[in-house]
């Protein structure tokens, strides 16, 4: 006659094998010329998960819509080493693309059911983020500034999306009407590799490096209105340095209006200061608490509108104390609107 532990071992590589049920066990077991009762197999699986390493093993125990239980020893699969960010965009983008797209109810139920797998990997921070994205029952978003994605659009970013993923090169076939009637603002014609996408502000922006020129140019979605392929472009290197890394520092996407990165220092009474210190606006931005309450930020960019709207939208709320060439501009931009706004100049069209 085996003794317990023997029996207890029998199970567990019986159950490393395949899912068995109880029922199914215990006939396995008789077969094994092990006699059991159904309520002893149940005790020993009780021993079993209680005596398991889940580091190496775990007792998956899965439940039939007739209750009936079905057990199998698996090993945990290793984690994904993805970043928070990279979990939040993927789980959520899954979201965007299956109510955009027209899904069977049986697609929605595959789909839901490798969602939930890849939440059930991801970090807790990310998989909370998720849900509060994918649910208003929660939360409520103003939408303030977000970009109205019509069918049109939406195709176009999807295509967008194909060929940023595939490194493939695109050319611009239509720009749309605003660009079109404007003949100040410039057009591209030349073939433009993808370089990166921007969710920025609620709008959606792409950086292409022209391969012919070798410079980037940055368009907002709604300036396009139709592409083309032009070819696979996988053997492309784009020139490192400078020219990426202004993509990548300035103050937003749009081109500067005098060359050259400046140091920014801005100083916010204590509030709306701490605010502003509590949140992401620039990936060199640095704050110090003076020791009047007031709070000084510093950053490195380019003088762009971007720049200057955004300082404008704090009004009184800030100083400029560096550098005199931003002050002088922000100067001349209040200095128009006033002109503008007394019917003394028509609004600039500055593309």
């Amino acid at each position: 006659m085996k003794s317990p532990q023997e029996i207890l071992i029998k199970i567990y590589f019986l159950l490393k094998e395949q899912p068995y049920t109880v029922e199914e066990l215990h006939q396995r077991l008789i077969a094994l010329e092990i006699q059991l009762s159904k309520r002893s197999i149940y005790r020993y699986l009780d021993k079993l998960e209680s005596s398991l390493n889940y580091e190496n093993d775990t007792l998956e125990v899965e439940t039939e819509d007739n209750n009936k239980k079905t057990y199998l020893i698996t090993q945990p699969k290793k984690e994904l080493n993805l970043p928070i960010g990279e979990w939040i965009n993927f789980i959520n983008n899954n979201y965007i693309f299956q109510s955009n797209f027209s899904f069977t109810e049986t697609d929605k139920l595959i789909n839901n059911k490798i969602l939930e797998v890849i939440k059930s990997k991801a970090p807790l921070k990310s998989q909370i983020v998720s849900l509060l994205n994918s649910t208003n029952n929660y939360y409520d978003s103003t939408k303030f500034g977000e970009i109205i994605l019509n069918n049109h659009l939406k195709k176009l970013l999807y295509k967008l999306i194909y060929y940023f993923s595939n490194n493939c090169s695109i050319t611009i076939k239509k720009y749309s009407k605003s660009v079109a009637d404007q003949s100040n603002i410039p057009k591209i014609n030349s073939p433009l590799l993808p370089l990166k996408i921007w969710h920025h502000r609620g709008n959606y922006s792409f950086s292409f490096f022209s391969i012919e020129e070798s410079k980037v140019y940055t368009l907002e979605i709604d300036m396009i209105d139709s592409i083309a392929f032009h070819e696979d472009h996988a053997d492309i290197r784009v020139p490192e340095g400078d020219l990426l890394h202004k993509i990548e520092n300035n103050f937003g996407y749009h081109s500067p209006l005098i060359e050259g990165v400046n140091e920014i220092v801005l100083q916010f009474p204590p509030n709306p200061g701490e605010h502003v210190m509590n949140r992401f606006w620039n990936k060199n931005q640095r704050f110090e608490q003076l020791a009047d309450g007031t709070i000084q930020m510093q950053f490195e960019t380019e003088i762009n509108i971007e720049l200057i709207g955004w300082i404008s939208m704090w009004l009184d709320n800030v100083k400029i104390v560096r550098p005199e060439i931003l002050k002088k501009i922000f100067s001349e931009k209040l200095n128009n609107m006033v002109l503008i706004n007394n019917n003394k100049l028509s609004p600039i069209n500055n593309g």
